[in-house]
């Protein structure tokens, strides 16, 4: 059977991954951006319904550049959420070696070999501090979970 892994630590890892593709939707809302301005029309960044010139091809392409683009900032706006969730998670721990080895770890990405170096840490110590901040973020994360029933 296999050991079920740290809530505290696969909500903390999701944070690397959230940035990824939130730089992937702006690189694809940047491409959308640039296919609607090369039409050689002045656009301004609104959510078009429809066009009249419903059989103008150039129209109907910046219709659907602008449209994608709208789509693209709602999901952009969801990962941006959750982003700020996790580091609201961190901020709650009270003690500050706590948020500092969370924020290498897992918003930086650093290796724990990085954090001993960098905070001139043994490496019981490191790892005994990290514990703590992953039981204070599952506390954080039930916390979260009873308000949500509520």
């Amino acid at each position: 059977m296999k050991k079920q892994e740290n809530p505290a630590k696969v909500f903390l890892r999701r944070y690397l991954s959230l940035c990824s593709r939130a730089e992937a939707i702006q690189n694809a809302i940047d491409a959308a951006m640039d296919r609607a301005f090369s039409t050689g029309v002045t656009l301004k960044q609104i959510k078009v319904l429809s066009s009249p010139a419903e059989h103008d091809p150039m129209a109907e392409d910046v219709c659907s550049a602008v449209d994608a683009c709208e789509q693209l900032y709602q999901k952009k706006a969801e990962i941006n959420a959750a982003l700020r969730e996790i580091l609201t998670a961190i901020e709650s721990l009270p003690d500050e070696r706590q948020k500092e080895i969370l924020t290498l770890r897992y918003v930086s990405g650093k290796s724990f070999s990085e954090i001993m170096n960098q905070m001139h840490y043994r490496e019981a110590q490191t790892y005994v501090i990290h514990g703590r901040a992953l039981i204070g973020i599952n506390r954080w994360l039930e916390r979260r979970a009873t308000n949500a029933l509520q």
